[in-house]
């Protein structure tokens, strides 16, 4: 899935997925407190599911109507990280992704 964000360089999403990546990495290297890995850790997790739900909205998009995709916004409300990671599950599990 990081190879994935890789790749989508013209993401912002993506690139902060990959940022957050680094940043799990350094921490998980430089010997940091137990507090401090788990918080980028979950840091990454969140960047990671962002970017993926986005991803694949706009691969639903091009494949209904190829001219268009959608604008995603970044409107936050209470529950909305659990309903992305409900609706990316459901498209990964549909799109052949084994979870």
């Amino acid at each position: 899935m990081l190879e994935l964000c890789r790749a989508a360089r013209e993401a912002p999403e993506a690139t902060l997925a990959v940022l957050r990546w680094d940043e799990w990495q350094q921490a998980r290297r430089r010997a940091m407190g137990r507090a401090e890995r788990r918080f980028r850790r979950r840091a990454y997790e969140r960047a990671r599911e962002n970017a993926l739900a986005l991803l694949l909205m706009r691969a639903q998009a091009l494949r209904g109507n190829p001219g268009r995709a959608p604008r995603i916004t970044r409107r936050r409300r209470p529950g909305a990280a659990a309903a992305t990671h409900a609706t990316l599950r459901v498209l990964l599990r549909q799109y052949g992704d084994s979870r």
